[in-house]
């Protein structure tokens, strides 16, 4: 079953504001069960892959279509699933799920966003990024 404490997430958040200072993000814990990681403000310009309101879900599968920010993201991701292995009684994120029996078993699910749905990412002074 799918669960995550809060020291947990208390730790991802942590490691994620000391990887990228630049950044201000918002970790949060829903329904005990995943981590919804928000990138609210900061000085990358993420308006290449962003909508017009200033909104982009990160796909994990998929993070060939992030362009320029793919190796940040890889690495956001690494902190979110190691993370939580790094306080007692944790444990770091696994997927031993088989969907074709109809199996899920996972540590936690987790979901990147650039901004949200109701307030867009706000970029202070864009800092170019190394490809």
């Amino acid at each position: 079953m799918a669960y995550i404490t809060a020291k947990e997430v208390a730790a991802i958040r942590g490691q994620l504001k000391d990887a990228f200072p630049e950044l201000k993000f918002s970790v949060r814990k829903n329904h005990s069960s995943s981590v919804d990681v928000t990138i609210k403000s900061g000085s990358v310009d993420f308006s290449d892959i962003t909508d017009e309101n200033g909104y982009a879900q990160i796909n994990q599968y998929w993070l060939n279509r992030t362009g320029r920010h793919e190796k940040m993201f890889e690495q956001m991701i690494q902190i979110i699933k190691t993370a939580p292995g790094s306080v007692e009684g944790g444990r770091e994120w696994f997927d031993e799920s088989d969907s074709m029996t109809d199996y899920f078993h996972t540590a936690f699910y987790f979901s990147i966003n650039v901004g949200g749905w109701s307030q867009a990412y706000v970029c202070s002074k864009p800092v170019a990024i190394a490809a």
